[in-house]
């Protein structure tokens, strides 16, 4: 049994987190704040700290910081949740993004505490350097806003999801289908948030990619296989060339994109119910498409679809008009254009160009 330290001002929060920690065997301390978090850990040394970034008297970052400059406490696996990104989270050996799913906070808690039992005798970490102080208020604003709505999700969506587990084990299927109705919405909410996060983020400058060599053709293929599980309705094909070369790709970002073409043309793909995934060479450029059959674009609405906050007449009260502007800012950032061709009751067709970095 390990000792878990959990930091978290939100009350809700901080119930959830213990049980599902408890639950795998550990046993928790709690804290509502950073100092009294730090308090506690010098008292008894935990195993593990799992803090949130945000809260008063010391935030995770702070907390953090104050643990490795303190030998006895410098080596502790340090588990950092935030609605925002703070900079130099990095820090952290883990980093989850609140909401958090939970099956994915219980494996990080499990492989920090094996990891560090394993590393025990291989002596104290490198240093790590210290992060720079975040100086402008907007960026300050935006994970004030990211953690003020985030945590009440997180909450929400760690319950529901608890539910969940409890009334598929009790077999009563109206409460397993109201459950998973209200997971759906959650999740919903928690899109929109981090959508207008990443709108703001891409206005200003703010988001940065994380490029590493990225193999397009096994990466396309394991999203398309994706969508025909999430879609065993829809007919999704894929023309893929050989692989080619790696390119330099944030592949979660990629992802992002490529997710948001495939949504919109299942949204619209009408009575056809398919849609094609292609990849296709130009000189120095890879140009990946989605395609659908659908309902199209009307010729005065075409020149505005990667416009902030465009949304379809259809799609009021669904969408945020948010997709489209974020992909087409993500492609220029990886050095590449997004673009779109249609016709009224044809279809329309999306086209990712990528540069090639030989």
């Amino acid at each position: 049994m390990s000792l878990v330290l959990i930091a978290e001002d939100e009350e809700a929060l901080l119930e959830v987190f213990s049980e599902v920690v408890e639950d795998l065997g550990h046993r928790v301390i709690r804290a509502h704040n950073g100092e009294e978090a730090l308090l506690l850990a010098r008292t008894e040394t935990p195993d593990l700290v799992v803090s949130d970034h945000m809260m008063p008297r010391k935030t995770g970052m702070q907390l953090l910081h104050a643990m490795r400059a303190e030998p006895t406490l410098s080596d502790v696996p340090f588990l950092l949740l935030s609605a925002a990104r703070p900079q130099g989270r990095e820090a952290a050996q883990t980093f989850l993004a609140k909401p958090v799913d939970l099956s994915t906070f219980e494996h990080a808690v499990s492989s920090a505490l094996q990891n560090h039992q394993a590393a025990r005798q291989e002596g104290p970490p490198a240093a790590r350097e210290a992060p720079n102080t975040l100086s402008l208020a907007r960026e300050e604003m935006l994970n004030w806003v990211a953690h003020e709505l985030k945590t009440p999700l997180s909450s929400a969506r760690l319950n529901t999801q608890l539910l969940l587990r409890k009334v598929q084990k009790r077999g009563i299927d109206d409460e397993r289908r109201s459950a998973e109705a209200v997971l759906r919405q959650l999740d919903r909410m928690n899109g929109l948030v981090t959508s207008i996060l990443d709108a703001s983020r891409l206005a200003d400058g703010k988001l940065e990619l994380k490029l590493a060599a990225t193999e397009l053709t096994p990466f396309l293929q394991e999203l398309v296989q994706e969508w025909r599980e999430l879609q065993p309705e829809m007919d999704f094909s894929l023309h893929a060339l050989d692989p080619v070369e790696p390119l330099m790709l944030d592949a979660e970002r990629l992802r992002q994109v490529l997710n948001n073409l495939l949504s919109n043309a299942v949204k619209y793909s009408g009575t056809s119910r398919h849609v094609e995934m292609g990849v296709t060479l130009n000189p120095g450029l890879v140009l990946v498409h989605v395609r659908d059959w659908g309902v199209g674009i009307p010729a005065n609405a075409l020149p505005h679809v990667f416009d902030r906050f465009q949304r379809a007449d259809e799609d009021r009260g669904r969408g945020h008009g948010l997709g489209l502007f974020i992909a087409a800012a993500l492609a220029r950032l990886h050095g590449g254009s997004l673009s779109a061709r249609s016709t009224l009751g044809e279809g329309s067709t999306f086209t990712l160009r990528l540069p090639r970095r030989n």
